[in-house]
């Protein structure tokens, strides 16, 4: 790892950090807020009313518990597209943009190897969600215990958000092998973005559509979910077993054709 380009990195992107950091904040506090219990029948009535929308998005059963009304609110949209959003635009970020405009030529006449620019990369990517999920995580915790004491399991809470970091860096690790594989931008950003974009509109669609099913068993992204996760369901366990694997083969597949690949410098 390049400490220097790792603290370089940090100074330039500081404050697309505090953005995304302040969003997913406002999310938490917001939908923590939001809890009452004794509201539990108006949003039934407004599922009935919006059955079509609110299924799109997974937020159909707001569940008997705190933890329950959390996941039906945030944890099946908001905080799967915020963090990809922010793996797509630090992919350009940190990769993308030194291809495009020819400035990895000063780190290749370096010391330092592709290799290792690409791992620092990568770690910096990888410290940047962790960052964020466990912000979340902090915060939600905080937010509960103050405003709904002891309602919120938190040990379930913590494995949740575990399960959702794992499927965060099985989508950045994606959306960076084709960050290295590909020079034109319009490639090595749209390829990753379109593909896990397309991806969330399938989940979307399966939502609402019970027919369309199949496209459960063709989309990575259900391999994350969240309601059997909590319950210790051990196939969801598994599930996100091979979202690791699958987040070390693409970063393999990344650094191998990174190292291979002809950057015009």
């Amino acid at each position: 790892m390049i400490r220097s380009l790792m603290k370089q990195e940090v100074k330039v992107n500081y404050k697309l950090y505090i953005v995304f950091l302040s969003i997913i904040a406002m999310y938490a506090v917001t939908l923590v807020a939001m809890y009452d219990p004794s509201l539990k029948d108006s949003l039934k009535s407004l599922e009935e009313s919006m059955p079509v929308v609110l299924a799109a998005f997974g937020m159909q059963d707001m569940g008997t518990t705190l933890l329950d009304f959390i996941i039906t609110y945030l944890y099946k949209f908001v905080l799967i597209v915020t963090p990809f959003i922010y793996s797509i635009v630090m992919c350009y970020r940190l990769l993308a943009k030194y291809v495009e405009n020819g400035s990895l030529a000063y780190l290749l006449n370096s010391k330092h190897g592709r290799t290792k620019i690409v791992l620092t990369q990568w770690v910096n990517l990888f410290l940047g969600l962790v960052v964020m999920i466990s912000f979340n995580t902090g915060l939600m915790i905080v937010c509960c215990s103050m405003m709904f004491k002891g309602a919120l399991d938190i040990p379930r809470f913590l494995i949740l958000n575990l399960g959702l970091l794992v499927l965060q860096l099985f989508i950045a690790a994606f959306c960076f092998m084709f960050a290295c594989l590909f020079t034109d931008v319009k490639y090595s950003i749209g390829c990753g973005a379109g593909v896990i974009s397309l991806f969330i509109i399938m989940q979307m669609f399966f939502s609402v559509y019970d027919s369309a099913k199949i496209l459960l068993y063709c989309n990575p992204l259900s391999l994350f979910n969240p309601q059997q996760l909590i319950n210790g369901n051990i196939v969801s366990v598994i599930s996100l077993v091979v979202l690791l694997g699958l987040t070390a083969i693409f970063l393999i597949i990344g650094l191998l054709g990174f190292r291979r690949k002809d950057l015009a410098l």
